[in-house]
This record gives structure tokens, sequence and C-alpha cells, in this order.
């Protein structure tokens, strides 16, 4: 693989990678529009809900630690700078160390969305009765 070879994937994957990050963003937003008037939802469907925003916050995790990982071997596949002059491993460092924090965040989500999801395992529900009288 040449450098070139490099420099295209990288450049894919990073535009492939925006666009999923948007697609997971727009699918978020959906749930608040979906959600903003407090719709009613029962357990068993909210089970469901909870459990793929549940694999999504373990799946985030991964995702901000192997984007870390990404971030820092830009430094040896293209020369990097800082616009102002500054450093850019030092810029690098600390904006992985936040995406470690976020990552742990993230898998602290999954965490608890899995007990979320536990609290309401036993519940189930009647459809709303319709009071429709006959003549």
């Amino acid at each position: 693989m040449t450098t070139n070879d490099i420099e295209q994937t990288s450049a894919s994957a990073g535009a492939e990678g925006h666009q999923l990050a948007t697609t997971a963003t727009q699918a978020v937003r959906g749930i608040n529009h979906l959600t903003v008037g407090s719709p009613a939802i029962p357990a068993p469907e909210m089970y469901e809900v909870l459990g793929e925003l549940k694999t999504l916050g373990y799946g985030l995790d991964q995702a901000l630690r192997q984007l870390a990982r990404s971030l820092a071997s830009s430094l040896t596949v293209f020369a990097v700078f800082e616009e102002d002059g500054g450093n850019p491993e030092e810029s690098i460092a600390y904006a992985m160390d936040s995406m470690r924090v976020a990552a742990g965040h993230a898998s602290r989500l999954g965490e608890v969305l899995d007990f979320a999801q536990t609290d309401i395992s036993r519940q189930g529900y009647y459809p709303p009765t319709t009071h429709l009288e006959t003549t």
C-alpha cells in the first residue's frame, strides 16, 4: 500500500465516518421529535427502544476509542500542523484524553440503560379500551 493509498483510504474513512455520525445524530433527533409531546409508550415497546440505545452507548464507547487511535495515527501519516504554530501532538493528546472520557461516559450510558431495561422487563400491558356504544 502506498502513501497515496493510505491518504485516500483515510479520507474516505473520514467522510464515511462523518456520514454515519450524521445519521446517528438524525436518528436521535427523530426520537426527540417523536417523543416531544410525551406520548405513552408501554414498557414492552420501551424495552426494545432502550435495548437499542443501550447498544448505542456501548458502541459509541468503542467508536470513540478507535477514533482516538485513528487521530493519533494521523500524526504519522499526514504532515499535521496547527494554524497558530502550536504543537499538533499536544492538541491531539488533549483531544484523545477528552475522547477517552467521553467513551467512558458512553459505556456508563449503556450500563445505566441496561438497568432501566431490566427494571421494566417484567411488564406487560393491555391496550386501552374504547367505550363505543352500539345501537
